[in-house]
């Protein structure tokens, strides 16, 4: 018997990671954790908001999400050099 994976939970799981990337590569300055619900501040209409990260569009996402996986390989490679200088 095969296992199936639910395409909606995988997707689901994707799109929390994208969202937990965003956060953590947001300048604190832009976010905040608010009544326990993560926020960031984004540009909407010409003015600024905060946002819950589940709030945000897919175009928002798709706008920051290059940056924060850029910032995370950074923050990998690095963490990397430092584990190997410690050997």
């Amino acid at each position: 018997m095969t296992k199936t994976t639910n395409p909606n939970t995988e997707a689901e799981k994707a799109h929390q990671k994208a969202l937990t990337l965003i956060y953590r590569h947001t300048h604190r300055d832009y976010k905040g954790n608010y009544g326990g619900v993560k926020s960031i501040m984004v540009c909407r209409g010409g003015a600024s908001c905060v946002v819950p990260l589940d709030g945000l569009t897919e175009a928002e996402v798709a706008d920051r999400l290059p940056y924060a996986m850029k910032k995370e390989a950074e923050r990998l490679e690095s963490k990397k050099k430092t584990a190997q200088a410690v050997e």
